[in-house]
């Protein structure tokens, strides 16, 4: 059960950190940069690239702080099944409060933003 739940967790925490990445484009169109910096730090901070236990310890540090370890490692790990239960439920507890900081972030600037929008063309 805590396995599907990570994994569900993961997905909804990569769609909110994706759906304010795609809303900078309210204000410009030119992110691309935008979008490999995202996906650079990404690679490095989830353990997708390096498994975490390689990196130096301020790595680790860092990545327990953002949501890419949350999205990515933690599945993983939580997979594996080396954890004890006391590292799921703190795993688990960090996934709702991404999704948590997600859903208030998605809205409020979904709110700011749709007041930027403007077409162009017919």
């Amino acid at each position: 059960f805590v396995f599907f739940a990570a994994i569900w967790f993961a997905y909804l925490i990569r769609t909110m950190t994706l759906t304010l990445l795609g809303m900078v484009t309210f204000w410009t169109t030119r992110v691309s940069a935008l979008f490999e910096l995202y996906f650079a730090a990404e690679l490095i901070f989830s353990g997708r690239l390096v498994p975490l236990s390689l990196m130096p310890e301020w790595v680790q540090q860092a990545a327990w702080v953002m949501p890419f370890r949350w999205a990515f490692g933690f599945p993983i790990e939580a997979l594996v099944g080396s954890m004890s239960i006391n590292e799921l439920l703190i795993g688990l507890g960090m996934q709702l409060a991404w999704i948590l900081f997600g859903v208030i972030a998605v809205s409020l600037v979904w709110k700011v933003a749709i007041r930027q929008f403007s077409a162009v063309g017919g």
